[in-house]
């Protein structure tokens, strides 16, 4: 027994092939899941099915109040009367005296240069120092370019030192 169908795409009234005669819609899927039988379900087997979903809002209801409920049980204020004071005072051996951001020593007798496109290091070695000078020169005047030596940025500010040729 074929299921009548209407076509969802075109409107095409009471096709019974598979495919709907004006526009050509593939109507296997839908007509498969319209022939499928029905499933009936019995009272007993509704509340075979409520017994685990009511167990895990149990258990779910559960969880939430152990764990926000926690702080209400035990509050900050007693958490902190458990903790022993201690005699010696406790000193941060990380502590440094050095300010958290050191600034790049100062390169003397440098010029600046801007890194244009195209540029590398080697070929800014031998622009200003002169040929067969190696690019370690540039990575020693500017130390910022340590274990980056491969990769300028264009628009970057170089330390170009005064090489004698």
């Amino acid at each position: 027994m074929k299921t009548i169908l209407n076509c969802p795409v075109c409107g095409y009234q009471e096709v019974t092939s598979y495919t709907c005669p004006n526009c050509d819609t593939d109507l296997s899927v839908i007509r498969i899941l319209q022939e499928l039988p029905a499933v009936k379900t019995t009272v007993s087997a509704a509340k075979f099915h409520a017994l685990p979903l009511a167990i895990a809002l149990l258990t779910l209801l559960l969880g939430m109040c152990l764990g926000f409920g926690s702080r209400y049980i035990f509050p900050t204020t007693q958490l902190h009367a458990l903790t022993v004071p201690s005699p010696h005072p406790i000193v941060n051996s990380r502590v440094s005296l050095n300010p958290p951001f050191n600034q790049p020593p100062v390169v003397m007798n440098t010029i600046t240069y801007t890194v244009q496109s195209g540029d590398h290091l080697s070929a800014i070695a031998e622009k200003f120092c002169g040929r067969g000078t190696p690019w370690e020169i540039m990575v020693t005047a500017n130390p910022h370019l340590q274990n980056r030596e491969n990769h300028i940025n264009i628009g970057e500010e170089l330390n170009i030192p005064k090489c004698q040729e």
